[in-house]
């Protein structure tokens, strides 16, 4: 998330555009170093934002987006690490993957997609982009043409009004399941490949608590583009300078906090006071909600315990409960529980358990167990 809006913010500081690419990883086979929806923005001073690999097409890519911006023309590159031919190019991935690079000039209608994928972010609202990456035989629809569908957008440049009507319906339900999907729609005069991509709104981390050790749990999370908000229930003013790099520090008391801050589907929280009392409070206002994650720092025993004084007074929880908080990785200062929280975070929204990738039988980028 942080890679996208890096790659929005230098475009918007752009002061020409004319001499610009954006390759985005479109389409992968077995094993390759990122996803599809990976992107990589190319300015004319060489400045290169994002990644699509582990640092072995960059290059490469970077050569021909030149006669991509050139000639104007949208292009797919396919990269067959699987073969020999590897090694003669020189790139020696060695991955064992292949993977089709869609690599386009920044005119209007790719400026267009960047402008809805902005939007997205900032209204923290879900949208799909769906992408024409391969286009086989006579057809009217030509690579890099799309669709963009959001809550409340519908905008098209596809020309082939019955590909439109599929396209459409496959995009929508993509957005309804949340899921990144690759369609193949074979027509009278040739065969169209679809790249649609779903844009999810950044995860919202909010950590209740503003002691010393919050500070690197901030840290990491900006690192992965998260949005933090700190809440301190002392409502102490030196939290606002110590948190600075927070995207929100709410200083409120405990009653009051659900007035201040947004719990969405994309929102885990993370209570680290320090202070049974505190955590008492805030956990009386956390549990009913449908937090995927609700993360408490301390003891087992002593969350149990606020658990049961809070289930005698009839409140029950609906939330997923993480405590003692973090993966087992052995922390013990206050940047190892961080670094052991952001990675648990990670596991339990990406829908994986967070064991030795060595011991995994399954495509490392397979999206859900």
């Amino acid at each position: 998330m942080k890679e996208l809006k890096n790659i929005i913010s230098a475009i918007e500081d752009l002061k020409a555009t004319n001499e610009t690419a954006i390759a985005t990883l479109v389409k992968v086979s077995g094993s390759t170093y990122r996803s599809p929806g990976a992107r990589m923005l190319m300015t004319a001073n060489s400045n290169i934002i994002g990644a699509i690999s582990g640092g072995c097409l960059e290059s490469d890519v970077f050569d021909k987006a030149q006669a991509v911006i050139e000639s104007g023309k949208p292009r797919v590159i396919k990269y067959d690490t699987t073969s020999e031919e590897d090694m003669i190019w020189g790139l020696g991935l060695g991955c064992q993957g292949i993977a089709y690079v869609l690599i386009e000039s920044l005119q209007e209608n790719k400026l267009q997609e960047i402008a809805f994928i902005k939007k997205c972010l900032d209204t923290r609202s879900y949208g799909a982009i769906a992408t024409i990456i391969i286009v086989e035989g006579e057809a009217k629809t030509q690579v890099g043409q799309r669709l963009l569908l959001g809550e409340d957008t519908i905008i098209s440049n596809l020309t082939d009004d019955n590909l439109l009507t599929e396209v459409l319906s496959d995009t929508k339900a993509a957005l309804q399941n949340n899921s990144s999907i690759l369609k193949e729609y074979q027509l009278v005069t040739g065969k169209i490949e679809v790249f649609i991509e779903v844009i999810q709104p950044p995860l919202s981390l909010i950590v209740f608590g503003a002691g010393y050790d919050v500070l690197p749990l901030v840290i990491f999370g900006k690192q992965l583009g998260w949005d933090i908000t700190v809440v301190d229930n002392r409502q102490r003013e030196a939290s606002k300078k110590r948190f600075e790099q927070a995207d929100k520090i709410q200083l409120s008391a405990p009653e009051n906090v659900l007035e201040h801050i947004e719990i969405t589907e994309r929102t885990v929280a993370v209570v680290m006071s320090h202070n049974y009392l505190d955590d008492l409070e805030m956990l009386q206002l956390l549990l009913p909600s449908n937090l995927k994650y609700l993360g408490i720092l301390g003891p087992k025993k002593r969350t149990n315990r606020i658990l049961e004084e809070l289930k005698s007074a009839g409140i029950t929880s609906n939330a997923n409960i993480y405590s003692p908080v973090g993966l087992d990785i052995g922390a013990d200062n206050a940047e190892e529980i961080a670094l052991s929280i952001v990675a648990e975070i990670q596991a339990v929204i990406s829908q994986r358990n967070g064991e030795f990738l060595k011991n995994r039988n399954a495509p490392i980028h397979a999206k859900k167990e």
